[in-house]
């Protein structure tokens, strides 16, 4: 671990408390110090880091950086469990040197997903429960040996697209608004050697799946209000009979997302915290 000598802190509104600290999760979890105020929906990002990872912070998401004196200073122990295991199926690594020495034993298939500035290494309550109904949905299609196929909208770290690989999928597309993020999916596909999935850098408010050929399953880890609006695009993504993951939903605002969704088959819903992921089905 590099030593601690600089602060880098900045502004965010609350609703994001979540995303950032998955985001920052790269840099230290235990650096990271979220400073809450009354009667207020803004909150400051204190992490406390090193010289190169917070100019990369500055150049990336803005904010200031100054020195800071690390005498005595200590991190509390990170509570990270390496690895994130999913229904028995997947092993999400975030330890490089763990994944290539364990990667040929223990029980599932083996994925290594770094911690870095795209957010989603399974940790999340949202990832996490996309990537149980991701096993779930994959299960009866691989087990037909059909050579099934994946979309997945607003990909991050490229974590569900490259866990669908893992599960067998022959088709896989991911995209993502930020170009940074196609960039370290790109870079987590070569750690795995899994050369089938593809990332663009696509606006999923604008963008248009390519081709005519609709995918098995389409999933979605986007804040409700733009999986609203990109609701008509979602569901023409899907094939007859394919299946939709939609998660980055508070449970407060399930309701409203499957009124969105109506025309699609509600299947289940998993909640974790003040989050929600459903599972639908196109008819």
């Amino acid at each position: 671990m590099l030593p601690i000598t600089h602060l880098w802190s900045r502004l965010s509104s609350i609703k994001w408390e979540d995303t950032w600290v998955e985001r920052l999760r790269f840099a230290g979890e235990q650096n990271l110090v979220i400073k809450k105020f009354p009667a207020s929906r803004s909150i400051k990002l204190d992490l406390y880091t090193d010289a190169s990872t917070g100019k990369k912070l500055s150049k990336a998401f803005g904010g200031s950086l100054r020195s800071f004196d690390a005498a005595g200073w200590q991190p509390p122990a990170s509570k990270i469990v390496d690895p994130l295991r999913i229904s028995g199926v997947l092993r999400i690594y975030r330890d490089k040197a763990r994944f290539t020495k364990e990667r040929r034993t223990g029980k599932g298939l083996p994925l290594l997903i770094p911690s870095g500035m795209a957010f989603g290494t399974g940790d999340h309550a949202t990832t996490a429960r996309c990537l149980q109904l991701l096993v779930e949905a994959a299960a009866p299609l691989s087990s037909s040996a059909k050579a099934w196929s994946l979309l997945d909208l607003g990909c991050g770290s490229g974590i569900l697209a490259l866990a669908s690989e893992t599960l067998g999928a022959r088709k896989v597309l991911g995209c993502d608004f930020d170009a940074a993020c196609i960039r370290i999916s790109k870079e987590n596909a070569k750690l795995n050697k899994l050369p089938v999935t593809r990332f663009i850098k696509a606006d999923v408010l604008k963008w248009k799946p390519p081709g005519k050929t609709p995918y098995d399953i389409v999933t979605a880890n986007l804040y409700s209000t733009i999986l609203t609006a990109a609701a008509p695009m979602i569901i023409k993504a899907i094939k007859p009979d394919g299946i939709l993951i939609l998660s980055g939903i508070l449970a407060v605002e399930e309701k409203a997302i499957l009124q969105t969704f109506s025309s699609l088959h509600h299947m289940k819903t998993l909640n974790r915290g003040k989050w929600a992921a459903v599972m639908l089905k196109r008819g």
